[in-house]
């Protein structure tokens, strides 16, 4: 296995030596947009969570819409830096919206769970504060790895901010501002209805075939399209399998085991998929490093050159910043959950060390396995608050899972920073900053999207990490009482995924293998969720099958990585903005609602 010092294309030794800023020297205009641009992602992430179980910090559509915006209010074209600061910023919110819509699985367990604004704000934003510290303590070590969203981004930044050749179109801003454009326009009548007993939306999902609860529908919502020309074919396909594993095979195996007022559809699906979603993904990180792939810095950076010292009264200031936030943590947690204080701190070191591997796995594969986190908390620490009740139980999971997205996005961005040659510290400073900021707004936009969209199996926001959670919080408390031919299913399922899993990184069949996080996760989501995903990673497919070009391999490679940015802008962008659209559209009927007006109804 490759050392981090084994990667090429950067100095072995600093060449240049400057002091740390704490803040980063910005115009006002700017940290208005930085900040503002962190609420947005952290409300949108909050409602694709409790969609579909998945979420982009939004990195590459920050650091566009910051240079979209700042390119219009100054004829001075912003500087690689200054971009990477706002990226920094709105991933710091994205990341707490993330966290925010995996503690919704307090309201599945009790959907009368309602602390005060001024106890739950404070504590995300502690944690998200603490979270970024955490990954600040390893940034020398894991900048090395490749982190392939991190990377990524620091291409696209230096695309974006380059002096063009006069004619030449900046082509990820293009991409940007159409398919944005499209994907909001196509959102609106996906989203909305006009009379309050209508059935369906003005777009509703098309059906493909069947009827009844085993009909088959593909989605129309442009968001699933966007996410599945980001994710591919492998976890749309795997969506898809586990989006029919549900109502064509396991509905009618159990209706002929048991009677069919009896039948505990739900309770099976959910346990399959933790099934799938615990021990054999485990096995799939495991299992990634025998056949790794050592990655390089892409040409042109110059990677670390710069060895930035950090000031005394900086290094003091973030130790203050820990102990504070620790503070905050258990002082705020056994207000909001009963978590005795002295079970947040032990949460918070045993999340520690979890998050630095979290990174590590992150930087490899560009996966971050927070739900295990929180599964990991949950069947380890249990003991000592034995007997307590499931939202207590649960609030580890949400103090653990919370640290581990926040560091975890913390290390793409350092890696994004390093690649630039950007200075870590400030870095740090806006991912704090941002994650309070979208601490602000998330708990009031969960309890919005609650409120008028529901949350759980039956509802227009499934919530599916929500219900893994909430599933596992119950059960610790002693609320899964489940029959023997579920403890014998769930046990069959987790050894033959833990095998499935060796055959999607094995590199003989890796690149065939629907993934087994995407049949998990179908499992969870309406079906005609599943099938837009799929929709949209088959696109992804036959556009990486046709527009490859080139007579030489090397030209292929290069025409190969075009093909993939451009895609995972297009999708990105599509994504983001029907997110966005959708959260206005709810917030737009909830202010019009309170004024006894209705010009729609939300679908």
């Amino acid at each position: 296995m490759a050392s981090p010092s084994a990667e090429s294309g950067g100095p072995s030794e600093p060449q240049v030596t400057a002091t740390s800023r704490i803040l980063p020297q910005l115009k006002l205009g700017e940290w208005l947009l930085f900040i503002l641009l962190a609420c947005v992602l952290a409300a949108t992430n909050i409602y694709t969570t409790l969609l579909i179980g998945w979420s982009d910090t939004g990195a590459i559509i920050s650091a566009l819409l910051s240079m979209l915006v700042l390119g219009a209010m100054s004829r001075k074209k912003p500087s690689i830096f200054t971009i990477n600061i706002g990226q920094s910023t709105a991933s710091g919110g994205g990341s707490v919206g993330f966290a925010v819509g995996t503690y919704a699985c307090v309201k599945l367990v009790d959907p009368a769970f309602d602390p005060p604004w001024w106890q739950i704000i404070p504590l995300f934003a502690a944690m998200g504060t603490f979270g970024a510290l955490v990954a600040a303590t390893v940034r020398p070590m894991m900048v090395r790895y490749f982190f392939p969203t991190g990377t990524a981004c620091a291409v696209i930044q230096r695309t974006v901010t380059k002096e063009m050749a006069p004619g030449e179109k900046n082509r990820p801003m293009m991409l940007l501002k159409i398919w944005g454009a499209i994907a909001c326009l196509a959102a609106i009548p996906t989203k909305i209805k006009l009379a309050a007993t209508a059935e369906h939306a003005l777009l509703k999902p098309i059906s493909l075939w069947g009827e009844g609860a085993k009909e088959v529908s593909l989605g129309v919502d442009p968001l699933f399209y966007g996410i599945g020309l980001v994710v591919g074919p492998r976890i749309g396909l795997g969506m898809l399998i586990g989006g029919l594993l549900g109502p064509l095979l396991l509905a009618p195996w159990l209706e002929g085991l048991v009677p069919a007022d009896t039948v505990p559809y739900v309770e099976w699906k959910r346990w399959i998929a933790i099934a799938v979603l615990t021990l054999p993904t485990f096995a799939t990180i495991g299992l990634a490093y025998m056949y790794r792939t050592p990655h390089s810095v892409p040409p042109g950076f110059q990677a670390g050159r710069t060895r930035f010292v950090v000031p005394s009264s900086g290094r003091k200031l973030w130790i203050v910043l820990v102990l504070a936030s620790a503070a905050a943590i258990a002082f705020f947690a056994q207000l909001v959950f009963d978590l005795p204080a002295y079970a947040s701190v032990v949460t918070m070191l045993v999340a520690w060390p979890m998050c630095i591997v979290n990174g590590r796995v992150n930087g490899d594969t560009d996966i971050n396995p927070v739900r295990l986190v929180a599964v990991v908390l949950l069947a380890t620490l249990t003991w000592m608050i034995a007997g307590a009740h499931a939202i207590t139980l649960l609030g580890m999971a949400v103090i653990g899972g919370t640290m581990a997205a926040v560091a975890v996005d913390m290390f793409q961005e350092y890696r994004t920073g390093y690649l630039l040659d950007a200075d870590p510290v400030p870095m740090l400073s806006v991912q704090v900053l941002g994650a309070i900021a979208g601490s602000i707004v998330a708990i009031p936009v969960l309890a919005v999207l609650i409120q008028q969209l529901g949350l759980g199996p039956d509802s227009k926001l499934p919530a599916p990490g929500a219900q893994i959670w909430a599933a596992m919080g119950e059960a610790m408390a002693g609320g899964f009482h489940p029959s023997a031919l579920l403890i014998r299913w769930i046990l069959i399922i987790s050894g033959v995924g833990c095998v499935y899993a060796w055959l999607t990184v094995w590199p003989v069949t890796g690149a065939f293998m629907p993934s087994l996080f995407g049949i998990g996760i179908g499992m969870l989501l309406p079906i005609d969720n599943s099938v837009g995903i799929f929709a949209g990673g088959l696109l992804h497919w036959l556009l990486a099958r046709f527009m490859v070009r080139g007579a030489t391999p090397e030209e292929r490679q290069a025409s190969s990585a075009s093909v993939r940015n451009d895609m995972m802008l297009a999708g990105a962008a599509i994504f983001a903005a029907a997110a966005v659209m959708s959260i206005l559209i709810v917030i737009l009927f909830t202010v019009l609602d309170a004024a006894d007006v209705h010009w729609f109804w939300i679908a």
